[in-house]
């Protein structure tokens, strides 16, 4: 046994600060990165040895050793069935709901031979995780393929459908080896009636959620958790019944289109579209209005030779450039939901970091009227597709481009660090430039962050002036001040330091642009020129 790998068994029987300590210092594991095969064997014997219980500190620990052996594994032709079987027994043993088994399915879907999935089929069928999401990081590796043995995993996946935290996901997989062109029948062809009963239950369970959803708040957010993993497998369904070419989905397909889910009801109605059926297709040209439907509805109406159906209004730049933001805010990792106004307040084109050539950058303005009250900002759609929580309404034009800019732009010698990660000179430094922010008449200067940018070293601190919060961004030289903002959702440190580092390189990328350097215009200029342009 090498003495590295010793050292991986040694720190976890010495408990859980030793397991931090190396957590903390990302060298110590690295090696697993060039393992060789006897210590690969060696990490999985010690993997099948761990107990289903494990300390926060463990799961630390088994989180970095996994990622990291995932990743070598990645270069591995193939395990040895004994290997294999060892990752299956750990998978058993620490069990479906266990906080990193998905981990080790993981390991067995990367690897991609017919052994291991084999057992990666067997144990989603018999064992699957319980989480969605879990479950998804272990099917990535399988969807991110161009090719992989299908008949070594269908029909036996299909057996899991009746699982759903991993029903959404098998059928993805067999949507995905149909769509690429893996298989000549879609692997579920044959279960067009049993899906059909799935997506009415599914339909059912939805409707009476719009109905009358849960007052109260934890009763609400355990049906929301089951709403969404309901979503997800009638979308795949919709996309499954598409592909298949079934009319007999047809009649399922219709009870969607009630829903007031919009993903659903024009998924629903895309599939019924591609199947030929006119209903599905007048729906189709409808949706068109919705901004968060229009860039697949135009997509597919493209394929279906329906284009010109879609009035002229809802096919130009920026109709589609709205369309683009709003089906990015609905995303269930952003707002969950579509913008209730969504329009372009600007579009040009401009030298951008991390690209070679100018390229067309657009900005979009948002809103959402919520019981609460308004939530507002910008978004940017063309070098990125992009938004923040906060409210950018009152930052000039080119100060919400350099927000952008800030926020994309990737360089080694452009990064910042959080108080926590400063070395001790770093903290001296730190600590002079807050005194000189003070000294400048700022009132309780609160560092947040030191940034570095090519050379240069700037603290950003929350503070205020003049009775305005902001933020204070201060190098050797000068200090800039970011007001936060009126909002409730008002602009904070790294925002204000995006916006900073944005304008530099912006300034950098434009040189040459005169409308870009005498740019000034702010979004309440456009609305005063809209008023008195206005009869």
């Amino acid at each position: 046994m090498s003495d590295r790998l010793n050292a991986v068994l040694g720190g976890w029987l010495e408990g859980d600060s030793t397991l931090e300590a190396m957590v903390s210092h990302a060298e110590a594991l690295q090696w697993i990165l060039s393992a060789d095969e006897l210590e690969i064997s060696g990490i999985l014997r010690f993997l099948e040895s761990v107990p289903p219980s494990i300390s926060s500190a463990q799961k630390a620990f088994l989180d970095r050793v996994l990622n990291l052996l995932a990743i070598r594994l990645r270069d591995v032709e193939e395990l040895g069935e004994t290997d294999l079987n060892r990752i299956a027994n750990a998978y058993r043993k620490w069990g479906q709901a266990h906080r990193l088994g998905h981990l080790l399915l993981a390991l067995l879907s990367s690897l991609g031979t017919e052994s291991s999935l084999q057992r990666f089929a067997e144990l989603v069928v018999e064992d699957p995780p319980t989480n969605s999401n879990a479950a998804a990081i272990a099917f990535v590796p399988l969807l991110r393929q161009d090719d992989v043995p299908t008949e070594t995993l269908f029909p036996k996946l299909l057996g899991a459908l009746s699982h759903l935290s991993v029903a959404s996901l098998v059928l993805d997989l067999a949507n995905h080896v149909t769509r690429q062109g893996m298989v000549k029948i879609h692997p579920a062809a044959d279960r067009v009636d049993a899906l059909g009963e799935l997506f009415a239950g599914l339909v059912a369970r939805l409707t009476k959620f719009e109905a009358k959803p849960p007052k109260e708040a934890k009763q609400f957010a355990a049906a929301k958790i089951a709403v969404t993993e309901a979503t997800s497998i009638a979308l795949a369904i919709c996309d499954a019944f598409a592909l298949i070419g079934n009319t007999r989905a047809e009649g399922k397909l219709k009870s969607a289109l009630d829903l007031k889910h919009r993903k659903l009801r024009s998924e629903a109605a895309i599939a019924l579209a591609q199947l030929g059926n006119e209903e599905g297709k007048e729906l189709l040209i409808e949706l068109a209005k919705e901004p968060a439907c229009r860039p697949r509805i135009l997509d597919v109406a493209e394929q279906l030779e329906l284009l010109d159906k879609i009035p002229d209004e809802l096919k130009t730049v920026q109709a589609k450039v709205e369309g683009e933001l709003a089906t990015w805010l609905s995303l269930d990792t952003q707002f969950g939901m579509p913008p209730h106004e969504v329009h372009q307040v600007d579009t040009r084109e401009l030298g951008w970091p991390g690209f070679e050539e100018p390229i067309e950058c657009h900005l979009v303005q948002y809103a959402y009227h919520m019981p609460g009250g308004t939530f507002q900002s910008v978004g940017i759609v063309g070098p990125v597709t992009q938004s923040f929580a906060v409210d950018l309404t009152s930052l000039s034009l080119p100060d919400i481009y350099s927000a952008f800019a800030g926020w994309q732009a990737e360089h080694p010698e452009a990064f910042e660090l959080e108080p926590e990660k400063w070395q001790p000179n770093q903290r001296e430094l730190a600590e002079s430039l807050r005194q000189r922010i003070e000294g400048e008449g700022y009132l309780t200067p609160q560092p947040a962050l030191l940034g570095f940018f090519f050379g240069d070293v700037r603290l950003i601190a929350a503070t205020s002036r003049d009775g305005q919060p902001g933020t204070a961004v201060a190098d050797l030289r000068n200090t800039t001040f970011y007001p936060a903002g009126e909002s409730r959702h008002p602009i904070g440190p790294r925002e204000a330091y995006y916006i900073h580092t944005g304008r530099e390189f912006l300034h950098a990328f434009n040189k040459e642009r005169p409308e870009w350097v005498s740019l000034h215009e702010s979004l309440s200029d456009q609305a005063d020129q809209e008023a008195s342009d206005s009869p």
